[in-house]
C-alpha cells in the first residue's frame, strides 16, 4: 500500500494535487487509482487521499464517487469557537491547575478574542501576532501571553484542526530585571516588627524569608509536615484558589509537582513552637479557618509599615531568602534545591549578586600585615 502525492499543471496553467493510490485487496490483486485530490495545500490533498485509501480498504473500489462522508472538506474552527474547546479539552482534561486555567481564559477574554476572535485558526498570520505585541502591556505579560497563544495553536495543529504552517511566534525585547528583596539590615526590622504584631504574623514572615516558602505553600502549610523534632519542613502542599464557579480552596502539590524537604533555621523553629495549634494549617485566622493569600498580605503589610518599609506581596520574602542564600556564598544547585526551582535558569536570576560575594572573598585575601 502507497500513496502519494504530487503537484500538477495543466496545459490551460491551472494546478491542482494528484493523489497516486496504490492498494492491495483482499483477493490480492493491486487497485490502483490516480485521480484529482481536493484541497489548495499538499497537506489537504495528502489527508484525502489517505482517507481514500481507507475507504478502499474497507469498502472496495466502489467508483471514484463513492465516497465516505468522512472525505468532506472539514471545516475549520475561528479562534473563539476553538478556545472554548481548548479550555475543556486540553487544560481540564490534563487536570492543569485552576491558576493555569484563570490565567488562560483572562488572556483569551481580555486579548485573544478581540484581536482574533472571528479569525480562523489556519488564517491566522504574523500581522495578527503583530497587533497582539501593540497592545499596552508590560513586557513579561506580553511574552506570557504569546508563549499561551503558541500553545492553543500548536495543539489545534497536533489535534489536525490546522494544516500547513503556523505563524513564527516570537516575544518582545524584555529587560533583565532583578528581584527586589530586603538586605539583612531591613529584613531584621521587618522581623522585629513581625515580633511585635502576633506570632501568625512572625511566623508567616519566617516561612517566606528563612524557607523561602511561597504564598500558597505558607497558607497550605499543615502541622503534620512540621517536624520540629527533626528540624525539618516537608513543603508537599500549595493552598489555591478552584476556579471561580467553585468558590472553594483546594490543596495542590507545589508549584512544579516537586515536594521538597527544607531544614528550619533555629529562628523559624521558635516561631513555629510559639503558634497555638487551633487546626490542620498551621496559620489560623482569628475566626479559627486557614489564612488565605490577602490575609498573609494584611500582615505582611502590618509588618512593613512598623518597619518603615514600602508595601509589597509575600513573594519578597521567597527573594529575599534566596538573594540572602547567594550572599552568603550558597552554591547555586543548593539553592535551586532549597527554594525548589524546577529550572535552574530560575534560580540564576539571583547570581549578579556573586559579585558582591567575590568581592569580599578578594577583601579577605589581604594580609593581615599590610594593617599594620
Amino acid at each position: 500500500m502507497a500513496v502519494n502525492v504530487r503537484a500538477r499543471t495543466l496545459p490551460s496553467g491551472d494546478k491542482h494535487w494528484q493523489a497516486d493510490i496504490r492498494v492491495r485487496l483482499q483477493d490480492g490483486t493491486l487497485h490502483r487509482e490516480r485521480v484529482k485530490a481536493p484541497g489548495s495545500t499538499r497537506a489537504q490533498a495528502l489527508r484525502w487521499a489517505r482517507q481514500r485509501e481507507a475507504h478502499i480498504l474497507r469498502h472496495g473500489p466502489q467508483g471514484k464517487e463513492a465516497q465516505p462522508e468522512t472525505l468532506a472538506p472539514r471545516e475549520v474552527p475561528t479562534f473563539a469557537e476553538f478556545v472554548p474547546r481548548y479550555i475543556r479539552d486540553h487544560i481540564m482534561a490534563n487536570r492543569l491547575s485552576p491558576t493555569t486555567r484563570r490565567d488562560y481564559e483572562n488572556s483569551i477574554n481580555l486579548h485573544f478574542i478581540p484581536v482574533l476572535g472571528d479569525i480562523r485558526l489556519d488564517r491566522i498570520e504574523a500581522r495578527h501576532v503583530q497587533a497582539l505585541k501593540r497592545r499596552k502591556l508590560a513586557a513579561t505579560t506580553t511574552n506570557k501571553m504569546l508563549n499561551q497563544l503558541k500553545a492553543i495553536l500548536r495543539t489545534a495543529e497536533r489535534w489536525r484542526l490546522v494544516e500547513g504552517k503556523l505563524p513564527t511566534i516570537t516575544g518582545v525585547k524584555q529587560l533583565d530585571q532583578h528581584p527586589k528583596f530586603y538586605n539583612f539590615g531591613e529584613y531584621r526590622r521587618l522581623i522585629a516588627a513581625a515580633t511585635k504584631l502576633s506570632p501568625v504574623t512572625l511566623a508567616g514572615v519566617r516561612l517566606g524569608g528563612d524557607a523561602g516558602l511561597r504564598c500558597g505553600e505558607i497558607i497550605g502549610l499543615r502541622w503534620p509536615n512540621v517536624h520540629l523534632d527533626r528540624g525539618k519542613l516537608y513543603v508537599c502542599d500549595n493552598l489555591i484558589r478552584g476556579h471561580r464557579e467553585d468558590k472553594v480552596w483546594i490543596i495542590r502539590g507545589p508549584k512544579g509537582g516537586r515536594p521538597r524537604w527544607v531544614p528550619l533555621s533555629a529562628p523559624l523553629a521558635k516561631a513555629l513552637r510559639q503558634l497555638p495549634r487551633r487546626g490542620e494549617f498551621v496559620l489560623m485566622n482569628d475566626a479559627g479557618t486557614h489564612l488565605k493569600p490577602n490575609g498573609l498580605t494584611r500582615r505582611l503589610r502590618s509588618a512593613q509599615k512598623h518597619a518603615g518599609l514600602a508595601p509589597c506581596g509575600p513573594h519578597i520574602l521567597r527573594h529575599s531568602f534566596c538573594s540572602h542564600l547567594v550572599l552568603r556564598g550558597v552554591h547555586v544547585r543548593t539553592i535551586q534545591k532549597l527554594a525548589g526551582h524546577a529550572k535552574l535558569a530560575t534560580t540564576e536570576v539571583y547570581m549578579h549578586l556573586v559579585s558582591e560575594v567575590e568581592e569580599d572573598a578578594i577583601r579577605r585575601l589581604r594580609d593581615p600585615e599590610e594593617d599594620e
